[in-house]
């Protein structure tokens, strides 16, 4: 019976995510979705309170990895030597942008298509918990290494990650190749690394 019921829920998710990345939030139908996913409309309001409920859990995989990749790669265990390695850094870019790239429909869909869903709120969710968890992170950094600068201002965090989400929507509105998403990711990747190395007032390890 379990079995059964996940795989109901399954091709409703299926046929739901059809909908949206077709149509956006608004002009999404429920009818439609319970046609394609071979169900009728009551089956569907038997998992899901709402079509925004619906809509949520459709975009979880990318919200839930965008939130992973961020405590991931800024937390208590960092080495400040890693941070400042272009080397290091361009790994950590190349696993973005394949995030990016893996989740490319979904982010179109919350970035640019979810208006009037909860979804809609999620630049500013995220920036304001990214921005958060930097605050942390930083205050961690200043425990492990006195030397470093972290007196940096709580908006031009925000504001970076803010930015950070605007590339990510650049790169997905854009048909770029891979090797023009390769040379902004080298060229972002130098970029970012030495602003990060003169706001704590270190140097880079590699250049």
């Amino acid at each position: 019976m379990q079995i059964l019921k996940d795989n109901i829920k399954k091709k409703i998710l299926e046929a739901a995510k059809k909908e949206f990345l077709a149509k956006g939030f608004s002009d999404a139908s429920m009818r439609t979705i319970a046609a394609n996913a071979g169900v009728g409309v009551s089956t569907i309001y038997t998992y899901y309170q709402n079509k925004d409920e619906l809509m949520t859990e459709v975009c979880m995989p990318f919200v839930n990895a965008a939130n992973t990749i961020t405590v991931e790669h800024h937390n208590a265990d960092t080495n400040i030597d890693d941070m400042l390695d272009i080397n290091k850094q361009s790994e950590t870019a190349h696993m973005l942008i394949s995030l990016v790239k893996k989740y490319k429909d979904l982010i179109r869909l919350i970035l640019f298509r979810s208006e009037g869903s909860s979804m809609n709120n999620f630049r500013d969710e995220y920036n304001d918990r990214t921005t958060a968890h930097m605050l942390w992170f930083f205050g961690k950094m200043k425990m492990k290494y006195p030397y470093i600068n972290t007196e940096i201002s709580t908006f031009f965090l925000h504001a970076n990650c803010a930015w950070m989400l605007s590339i990510i929507g650049e790169i997905v509105s854009h048909d770029l190749s891979d090797e023009e998403i390769k040379k902004f990711t080298k060229d972002y990747v130098r970029y970012s690394t030495a602003g990060w190395a003169t706001l704590f007032g270190v140097e880079m390890k590699s250049r």
